[in-house]
Order: structure tokens, then C-alpha cells, then sequence
């Protein structure tokens, strides 16, 4: 859902605002932006996104830059519909670190089934009504070990699914929606030299979330990092590997793993297209500057779906490869604003405008 909120993100007045709405007190940035977009099925939207950057961390006796951040989000359409969003990651004095998303979404999604061979042309609109609250708690055993939990909290009703449609006929687990709450112990390992914006060192993070509720089944996710400084801190090579697995057959289709969007292998074209029970992917980027407060972006990846972790097969693997433009929206705090174009496997597309790097 999240590659076409920002379908046009009102360019010239970014443009504005980057070079005049960069407001920073004391220790602390702010800015805002607006949002304007159109789809056939939720007619106009409009919206705002703010993005907010603390220094609050940068007196912490640590030789790493974490800095907080705070980037909520409204969007509302023409037909009613509306997402809002509050994404915080929070590291306090002592070095603990809150990073949870509060999400309520009143938005059209599409279905086209569960697994990886999906036909683009073939799918089912509906609405995926819910609110959910999702993250974890980090406690810092040095400077780059941390340990915590993890949590999620998702209450979900499916509505305006087409009589007959794919979702009728599939019958998949959670077509009616539901409550799930989930939590369970997560890791940390983290040598990134700065948190918005890396240009160096690792980040591996790992958790388990029971879940329990209308649906009982366990999520374990692994994603690592590598960022490599080529030049002056200027010129980055940033590696990802990410796994997502599921043991338990009750799991509702809206929480299966998906594969594609704004971060998942950008071309897949549309984020709901591939979705199971199992996922893997990987996908390197090269970031460089250009002039003023732009640069670029080329990236490559690969990855599927599966029903379980015996049916990866190499012959059916997704890639995707792209190119990405960069606007500096804070440069002393080195958060950009992206536009990623990206190709897939036959001839898939997709365009994708958004906040802060993918990975």
C-alpha cells in the first residue's frame, strides 16, 4: 500500500521547503511537507508527512551517531478513506532504543492469491481496514549489543471484498480479519556509524514474536546489514539480506510475508503481488552525491516467497534492478527524500517516492 501514497509528492514545493523549511533549534530539526496523490480507486488524496530528527543521543559517551527520529503521516481521500501513521525510533541518554510504529489504515488493498507465481493482471480489490502497534524495546548491553522485546498488536477487519471475487473463492485464513497479539525476544548487533544515514558498519537484528489471539502462530525475522564507505563517507556501498519465516499453518493472508514496495525489491509492481508463508531476499545499493543536495542511487536484488523453506527454487526467483534519485531534505542531519524507479522480472515497474533510504 505504501508505493502509491506518495504518487506525487508535490516536487516543486519539496524543493521549497528543503531549501527554506529546514528548521533547526538547538539540537533538533523539523519539517514538513505536503502530500498530493490520485488512484482510481481512492480518487484524490491529500495528506502531509512531517519528519522530526533529535540530536538527543549525540552526548551519549558512545563512538556512534543515533540519532531519534520521529515521521508520522495522515493521508485522507475523496472517498473516505485514510491512513495515519506515527513511526518513532527513539534512543534515550542511556543508550535504551524504542522503535514502534503506531498504524491506523482505512485504505483499498489488492489480492491475488497466496504464493509466488501470482498473475499482475489477476487480483481483488478490497478494503483493509485495522490498527495495529508494532516494535520493540532494546536495552544496551555495550555499545553494540542490545537485547529486548519485540511486540505487535493488529486489529483487522476485511471489508468491501467482491461477491465471488478471489478472496471468496481462495477462502484464505483470515478473510473475515481479526485480533492478533504477539510478542516475543529480539537482538541487536549494530557498528553503524550513524543511524539515518550510514556509511559504514553492520547492523543485524533478529526477533521471535508468538502470536496469539483469533490466529496462533510464530514470525521469525532476521535482516543484516553491511555498509561499506568507498569514498569520504560520500560514495557507499549498502548490502541487505532479510528472512522472514512463519511456523504454524493458522496464519491470516494479511500477515503473510510479502515481497516487493518501497523497501522489498523495489519493480516488483505492487507490494501485494507475492505472499506466503516464507520469504527471503537480498539487494545491494550504491549512494553517491551529485551537486547541491541531490545524488543517486543504483540498486539490484533478488528474492521469493514460499509455502515452506524446502520449496525455494533458483528458477523462480524475482530480481528487480534500478535507479534512484536523492533531495537532501536536512543536510546537517543527512535524511534525504527518494524517487526509486525499478524494473522486475518480466517487465514489472514501479515508482516509488518516499523518506529516508530503503535499507
Amino acid at each position: 500500500m505504501r508505493q502509491g501514497l506518495f504518487s506525487i509528492f508535490l516536487i516543486c514545493r519539496l524543493l521549497l521547503h528543503a531549501q527554506e523549511s529546514d528548521t533547526t533549534i538547538k539540537k533538533n530539526s523539523f519539517v514538513v511537507f505536503p502530500v498530493i496523490s490520485y488512484a482510481p480507486e481512492t480518487d484524490l488524496q491529500l495528506g502531509a508527512i512531517g519528519i522530526w530528527v533529535l540530536n538527543n543521543t549525540d552526548d551519549f559517551e558512545s563512538g556512534f551517531r543515533r540519532q531519534s527520529t520521529l515521521t508520522p503521516y495522515f493521508v485522507y481521500t475523496l472517498k473516505k478513506q485514510s491512513i495515519a501513521v506515527a513511526n518513532l525510533d527513539y534512543y534515550f541518554p542511556q543508550g535504551q532504543n524504542l522503535n514502534t510504529a503506531v498504524r491506523y489504515y482505512n485504505f483499498p488493498d489488492s489480492y491475488f492469491g497466496i504464493g509466488n507465481d501470482n498473475d499482475p493482471d489477476i487480483s481483488e480489490q478490497y478494503t483493509n481496514r485495522f490498527f495495529q502497534v508494532e516494535g520493540q524495546y532494546l536495552i544496551p548491553i555495550n555499545e553494540k549489543v542490545f537485547v529486548g522485546g519485540a511486540y505487535d498488536a493488529h486489529f483487522t477487519s476485511i471489508v468491501n471484498t467482491e461477491v465471488g471475487g478471489l478472496l471468496e473463492a481462495q477462502n484464505p485464513v483470515g478473510i473475515n480479519g481479526g485480533n492478533l497479539f504477539g510478542a516475543g525476544p529480539a537482538f541487536r548487533y549494530d557498528t553503524r556509524d550513524y543511524t539515518v544515514y550510514p556509511s559504514s558498519g553492520y547492523f543485524i537484528s533478529s526477533r521471535i514474536v508468538l502470536n496469539t489471539g483469533d490466529f496462533n502462530y510464530t514470525t521469525y525475522i532476521t535482516d543484516a546489514r553491511k555498509f561499506i564507505n568507498l569514498k569520504d563517507k560520500k560514495h557507499i556501498l549498502a548490502f541487505q539480506l532479510r528472512a522472514q519465516f512463519t511456523s504454524g499453518t493458522d496464519v491470516p493472508f494479511y500477515k503473510l510475508s510479502q515481497l516487493g514496495g518501497d523497501e522489498r525489491l523495489r519493480g516488483i509492481s505492487n507490494a501485494s503481488l507475492y505472499r506466503d508463508r516464507q520469504m527471503m531476499y537480498t539487494q545491494v545499493e550504491y549512494r553517491r552525491p551529485l551537486f547541491w543536495r541531490f545524488g543517486m542511487t543504483v540498486f539490484a536484488g533478488v528474492g521469493d516467497v514460499a509455502y515452506s523453506p524446502g520449496d525455494f527454487n533458483f528458477s523462480e526467483l524475482k530480481y528487480i534492478a534500478g535507479v534512484g534519485g536523492r533531495l537532501s531534505l536536512i543536510p546537517n542531519k543527512q535524511l534525504n527524500a527518494r524517487l526509486d524507479i525499478g524494473i522486475g522480472r518480466g517487465g514489472q515497474t514501479g515508482i516509488y517516492i518516499g523518506v529516508s533510504e530503503a535499507f
